[in-house]
């Protein structure tokens, strides 16, 4: 099977690879995906897949693909947004949509979902039950609470029901060659946050006669790093930054009002209560204690991605074979950043993965401007969501007995 796999995916190498390429010059965001959907059913649609189903959560798609025998059904699930970003990778294929990218790799995600798609047309015969193909749109819209839960309130776990699921995601945190994963909560609680800090807006050269909400905001930026240094357990991990100060339109002039943005990420539930308790505290007495006012708006995003042990152990057993194209690496820790596929490894047993996509230790980072990744990846992470698709399907017939 492995053998027939890795022939068929360099057959279909220059195909995936276009396919990237194709999406990468077209990003859109979140719950606009409308292109991007249509270029997706279209790719099915040639690939004369056995069902493709539409419309969820407006631009979601799912394409099943039947094995030869009775058996339940596992789902691959792909993620189809990029961000709000300009581009500066200077690629032949770089983003033709203004201010738009695909900066997290969701465009690789995608090329492997067709990918997928593709190879298993000629699997058919050796599997039984079905994979269930999910392009998801809007994991990167945390404001939202993600896509996710979205699709599956939509149904789109049922009819065929998906019994498990897979996920991955592109990591330029790990070596090109390389795929991990653990055990337990592999990535953290992803929450939003929003504060409005209000002054009293005068000339800058009388700044006794203001309330400088800038001066506010910037207070409050530092007194909420306290909660990580002296609020928080050591053993613990949190991580809260801010990615927005918004405030004033001159030089000379102190502004009435300033916007921070941000987030938190933290992999415990009890953990998750305190810090926004103690965030609320901190920005609402700092702001009255420089005689400002602060509205705190903060959302419960995603929760922590957490694995099913036996999907993990399923894994060991796949993947760390010899002549795989990749190396399984078993994490010892975590990570903060937030992943939507959470909801659905709430919803049914579920294994989420990180691909190896660093060339260097000077690789950019996701959500960078430069980010870019080697395509040969691709092939390797089809390979190893098929392989462990196929063996999971043969594994429950086994144990079903039929």
């Amino acid at each position: 099977m492995l053998q027939q796999i890795k022939d068929l995916l360099q057959e279909s190498k220059d195909w995936i690879v276009e396919q990237r390429r194709h999406l990468h010059q077209f990003p859109e965001a979140s719950q606009k995906e409308f292109r991007t959907s249509e270029y997706i059913i279209s790719i099915l649609e040639d690939l004369n897949l056995y069902e493709i189903k539409t419309g969820f959560y407006n631009t979601g798609v799912t394409g099943l693909i039947k094995g030869s025998r009775p058996g339940p059904t596992i789902g691959l699930r792909f993620d189809i947004d990029a961000l709000e970003m300009k581009e500066k990778t200077d690629l032949p294929f770089a983003s033709q949509n203004q201010g738009l990218m695909h900066a997290c790799g969701h465009d690789g995600h995608t090329a492997m979902g067709l990918g997928a798609a593709k190879i298993l047309t000629s699997l058919k015969a050796e599997f039984p039950g079905s994979i269930k193909l999910i392009f998801q749109p809007a994991e990167e819209d945390g404001w939202s609470g993600g896509g996710a839960q979205y699709l599956i309130k939509e149904g789109v776990l049922e009819d065929p029901e998906v019994k498990a699921i897979l996920g991955m995601h592109i990591w330029p945190n790990l070596t090109v060659g390389k795929i991990a994963t653990r055990s337990g909560v592999i990535m953290g609680a992803s929450d939003p946050f929003q504060i409005e800090i209000t002054g009293q807006g005068g000339h800058a050269s009388q700044p006794h006669f203001t309330v400088d909400p800038i001066v506010i905001g910037s207070q409050i930026v530092n007194n909420l790093q306290t909660i990580v240094s002296r609020n928080t357990d050591p053993f613990e991990q949190v991580v809260i930054s801010v990615g927005v100060f918004n405030g004033g339109t001159r030089y000379n002039t102190i502004p009435d009002q300033v916007t921070l943005k941000g987030t938190v990420r933290t992999f415990n539930q009890e953990v998750r209560d305190k810090v926004e308790a103690r965030m609320k505290e901190i920005i609402e007495k700092t702001a009255e204690g420089l005689g400002g006012r602060a509205e705190f708006n903060y959302i419960r995003g995603y929760p922590p991605v957490v694995n099913n042990q036996g999907l993990v152990q399923l894994a060991e057993k796949t993947l760390s074979r010899p002549d795989s194209l990749t190396e399984l690496v078993l994490e010892e820790r975590p990570a903060p950043t937030g992943e939507d596929f959470a909801y659905f490894a709430r919803a049914v047993p579920g294994l989420f993965l990180w691909l190896g996509a660093a060339e260097s230790k000077d690789s950019p980072g996701l959500h960078s401007p430069y980010f870019d990744f080697p395509e040969e990846i691709l092939l390797n992470g089809v390979q190893a969501l098929l392989l462990l698709a196929i063996n999971w399907l043969k594994m429950q017939e086994v144990e079903n007995g039929s």
